[in-house]
């Protein structure tokens, strides 16, 4: 019975629920195939669900980083073996990008929101004299 109302939702609004509300992280896998299928002319793509759900996502995540001015605030690319840099998008390039598994721990603090380097404590500000010339 699960199985069934699970086949029965759209997984584009299944998507953009979790699109719209802002305050979700995204993971963006990179790998050649999804390269291949975001980069692809649209008259060379397949047209099956998974070709078409995955161009359609991609564009509206590259249409919010736009609208946010180029600012990434919540999508975070992994480079999975078997991809290079050069397969992550052209607008997510000038991101923080990270590589399934030698960051795993970035990858980890950067889904808990945790900084890798906290700044130190602020001292007690420098006394200023002034000499009269």
């Amino acid at each position: 019975m699960f199985e069934q109302q699970f086949r029965s939702i759209s997984k584009i609004d299944f998507m953009e629920r979790y699109l719209s509300e802002k305050e979700y992280l995204i993971i963006i896998v990179i790998s050649p195939k999804y390269y291949d299928t975001v980069t692809a002319s649209p008259f060379g793509l397949e047209n099956d669900e998974r070709t078409l759900n995955t161009v359609y996502i991609h564009k509206q995540l590259q249409n919010e980083f736009i609208q946010n001015g180029s600012k990434n605030f919540r999508f975070i690319p992994i480079i999975f073996p078997g991809a290079k840099k050069w397969h992550v998008p052209t607008w997510l390039q000038n991101t923080s990008v990270f590589s399934w598994p030698r960051d795993l721990h970035d990858i980890l603090r950067r889904l808990m929101r945790v900084e890798k380097y906290n700044p130190p404590s602020l001292g007690p500000l420098p006394t200023i004299i002034s000499i009269p010339i």
